[in-house]
């Protein structure tokens, strides 16, 4: 059924091909608009009354069956009606409606056409056929069609938008303004329309016309404060400051209690690190019953981020700790408050004050995994491992199946030398969603830790695939040489990775112990001593690389030099009674 319409409609179009080649004329793409249009009123025959019924009732049911969202029958009643009055523009009309609808845009053009053509002062089908070819991209014929509606009726609104909105779409901004001055000459002062002028000036970068017509904007309304803010963000983007402030200024005077107001114009005082300026305007609005609580910590949230780029400025210390605590007293009892008291203190260096503030947050907002973490790695930094694996219980409550949790929980364990918990936890944090640095951290330190069981195939596998998720992840890399060194089991692949430490960081003791303890068992005793004594040389060196220097002089055959090492690593680290014995 429906290639058969399609076929009905094709003859359509060949019958009109064929009353235009009787008539002489020539086709219709070579004429003047005009001139198509006399053409198209002469192509065709006198239609009956027969005729036209027959059309009406066709169109009714084709109708009918677009909106019943039957497409098929709509084509071919359509099609029918327009084959029995095809010079009826309403049927036309509707055949490119309904291809329109279809998005047979080509087709849509073709009948929308012959509607205008028939009746040329028809602003629907004028508009049909400009919406029919603005989907397929042509622009200038869009634009000829509204400009034929705009001179039968300069004054109609509607098309006038659509013309300013589509000329700015397509790049037009010049012209789109000028559209969009028609619209002010016949409706006078508009603020959507002042708002789209800007845009258009905006995008010409025309820095003057932008203020001219914020200013037109002031004059329709004063006290606006999102005009003001606007002027008064374009002059600071500007770099005009005085000009900005003079605005901001303004807009405080009418509106005291803008929150808007007040940041941006502490942002400028800041930028001229007039402190005292910027702190009473941001003190007043903490102290604002009527603005709100997260407005508040936003505006400590943004003097604690100018504070963080620059740690070292003391009258910005000072003006943060202000509102910091003025802040404190209004929400002591607001959860992200302490949490940005938390972050204060932590860019402080003030481990006590950020813990304490930390602990706070996890009782007000438990849930707030971010707190649970920080908390969890300060208690681990400050060596309070027990505290840490009680926190870290009460964490997963809250925030279950974390990562983080788990490889704190799990390396606090290791560090208090209860190896198989720890590799429980470990393991079990190795297997939660996590980033790939991150997982290859847990990973690396699940090495160490079946390592330190002698469980060496799962440490090689649990360091192969560390490294295998980060590269450059610098200790499983050191620590899986190591321990391969210490093996005496592949050192070609344990200098590899050596090496590859040493170049992510080349002054750490420990790697630089590690390198020359792959050339000792490599029976490299001169470059065994080199990079050993490098390790020491950093003064950070342990007692065991103490005694690696030891056990290198004594392979030298230089007894009296190992003593003397050996006995600096026993002073160094009493429990190694091993080398009592050695020193006899």
């Amino acid at each position: 059924m429906y290639f058969t319409s399609r076929i009905l409609i094709r003859t359509v179009v060949l019958f009109f091909c064929f009353q235009t080649m009787l008539s002489g004329c020539k086709p219709a793409e070579r004429l003047s608009e005009s001139q198509e249009e006399m053409t198209e009123a002469a192509a065709f025959e006198p239609v009956t009354a027969e005729q036209k019924a027959k059309a009406q009732a066709h169109l009714i049911r084709g109708l009918t069956a677009a909106h019943m969202d039957d497409p098929e029958q709509a084509e071919q009643h359509l099609s029918t009606a327009l084959l029995a009055n095809p010079s009826s523009p309403g049927i036309n009309y509707a055949l490119a409606e309904f291809y329109f609808d279809q998005k047979d845009f080509l087709s849509s053009i073709h009948y929308a056409r012959r509607a205008v053509n028939l009746d040329p002062d028809n602003k629907w089908y004028r508009l049909l056929l400009a919406n029919s070819f603005r989907a397929t991209g042509e622009y200038r014929q869009v634009i000829h069609q509204l400009d034929a509606i705009l001179k039968q009726d300069p004054s109609d609104l509607d098309i006038l938008y659509m013309k300013a909105r589509i000329q700015s779409h397509h790049g037009d901004y010049e012209k789109s303004n000028q559209t969009y001055q028609r619209l002010l000459d016949i409706t006078g002062p508009d603020r959507s329309v002042y708002h789209q002028r800007i845009n258009n000036y905006n995008r010409l970068n025309d820095t003057d016309a932008v203020i001219e017509e914020l200013y037109r904007l002031l004059e329709l309304d004063p006290a606006n404060i999102n005009t003001l803010l606007m002027l008064g963000q374009f002059y600071q983007d500007q770099g005009r400051i005085d000009e900005a402030v003079d605005i901001l200024l303004e807009a405080l005077e009418r509106h005291p209690r803008s929150p808007e107001t007040r940041v941006n114009l502490a942002d400028i005082y800041i930028s001229l690190e007039q402190w005292d300026e910027a702190g009473d305007l941001l003190d007043g609005l903490l102290s604002d019953t009527l603005v709100t609580t997260d407005n508040k910590v936003e505006i400590v949230q943004f003097m604690i981020s100018r504070m963080a780029a620059d740690p070292q400025n003391e009258l910005l210390l000072d003006a943060t700790t202000s509102l910091l605590k003025t802040l404190m007293e209004a929400l002591g009892h607001n959860g992200l408050a302490h949490a940005l008291a938390a972050e204060f203190y932590m860019i402080k260096d003030d481990s006590d004050r950020a813990v304490h503030h930390l602990e706070k947050t996890t009782k007000l907002l438990p849930e707030n995994e971010a707190a649970w973490r920080q908390l969890l790695q300060s208690y681990y930094l400050e060596g309070r491992y027990d505290k840490v694996i009680e926190t870290g219980l009460k964490a997963r409550e809250y925030i279950p199946d974390d990562a983080f949790i788990y490889f704190f929980i799990g390396g606090a364990y290791f560090l208090k030398e209860e190896k198989k918990e720890a590799a429980s936890w470990l393991q079990a944090a190795s297997e939660l969603p996590a980033g790939n640095q991150f997982r290859s951290i847990i990973l690396g330190t699940l090495g160490d830790t079946y390592a330190s069981l002698d469980q060496w195939e799962s440490a090689d596998k649990a360091y192969e695939e560390a490294i295998e998720l980060d590269g450059d992840n610098d200790v499983a890399l050191n620590n899986y040489a190591y321990y391969l060194s210490e093996r005496e089991e592949r050192l070609e692949k344990a200098w590899q990775m050596a090496s590859r430490a040493l170049e992510l960081n080349p002054g750490n003791a420990a790697f630089l112990d590690t390198m020359g303890w792959i050339y000792f068992k490599m029976g490299e005793l001169e470059k065994a001593h080199k990079y050993i004594k490098a390790s020491i040389d950093t003064g950070s060196a342990s007692a065991e690389v103490l005694e690696h220097m030891g056990d290198v002089y004594e392979q030298m055959e230089k007894k009296d030099q190992a003593r003397r090492w050996w006995q600096k690593a026993l002073d160094k680290d009493p429990e190694r009674d091993y080398l009592k014995d050695r020193l006899i």
